[in-house]
């Protein structure tokens, strides 16, 4: 197999460096890099493409901080995202991306606006942990299968959990790489993984370690509070983009 052109290869190592970064210092920002990658591949190329990138950034960030997770949480929220996923397999093969993506990137926006009340949210789901749970793992699963988009998603209810930088990271570094290896099977039936770009990921895939240790950095120094700030931003950026994707292209 061929390497793709030397643009191609140079933004592939972009998406690399950009993947180790989301897993290792914020994982939110996975919607922004499914995004970007469609812009420059088609879509269904695109979801395959990125899907690669973020398996090895899975392994890079799993390795730093499994020890961190929310093991009792993840274990709850197992069966509402696998649900989810064969959900999402489903969509995938029968539903529209764009109307679909318009409706997350909706929902995206309305949870980010929900933020100046949600210490009442809070209060609410102490109240209702089952069904917040359930929602939030199902919607996850959904999301990250029609376009690795959960990040926004488990971002909000990762916050809502009142979880310190380090264990969020933590606890999102198990959660999508168990996500991740669970939509293998679907992506593959579906014919969305392309052997052409293989040899070419394969050769930038080293880029996603130097992204790690950025962004491993840049948890170690961003303050507690810029952390949930820069998570709701990038977490409202993503919403916004997935609207107007809908809208522009």
């Amino acid at each position: 197999m061929s390497l793709l052109p030397f643009e191609s290869l140079l933004l592939l190592s972009i998406v690399g460096v950009f993947t180790g970064f989301i897993k290792a210092g914020i994982p939110s920002l996975g919607t922004l890099l499914t995004a970007s990658v469609a812009l420059m591949f088609p879509p269904r190329d695109a979801l395959g493409i990125t899907l690669l990138y973020l398996l090895v950034g899975d392994v890079v960030a799993v390795s730093m901080y499994w020890r961190l997770a929310h093991w009792r949480e993840l274990k709850r929220m197992s069966a509402p995202v696998l649900l989810g996923i064969l959900l999402g397999g489903g969509l995938l093969a029968f539903l529209d991306n764009q109307d679909l993506g318009l409706a997350l990137g909706l929902l995206v926006i309305l949870l980010v606006s929900f933020e100046p009340i949600r210490p009442r949210i809070t209060g609410w789901a102490l109240l209702h942990p089952n069904s917040v749970r359930s929602g939030s793992g199902m919607l996850a699963g959904i999301a990250t299968t029609l376009g690795n988009a959960a990040g926004p998603i488990l971002s909000l209810y990762f916050l809502l959990l009142k979880l310190d930088k380090k264990a969020f990271v933590g606890t999102g570094a198990i959660f999508f790489c168990c996500v991740n290896l669970a939509k293998i099977p679907i992506f593959m039936g579906q014919g969305i993984f392309k052997a052409n770009y293989f040899a070419s990921i394969a050769a930038t895939a080293p880029f996603v370690i130097i992204g790690a240790i950025l962004g491993k950095k840049f948890l170690d120094w961003v303050p507690q509070l810029w952390f949930n700030r820069i998570v709701l931003f990038f977490t409202g950026i993503a919403g916004v983009g997935l609207v107007a994707k809908y809208f522009f292209e």
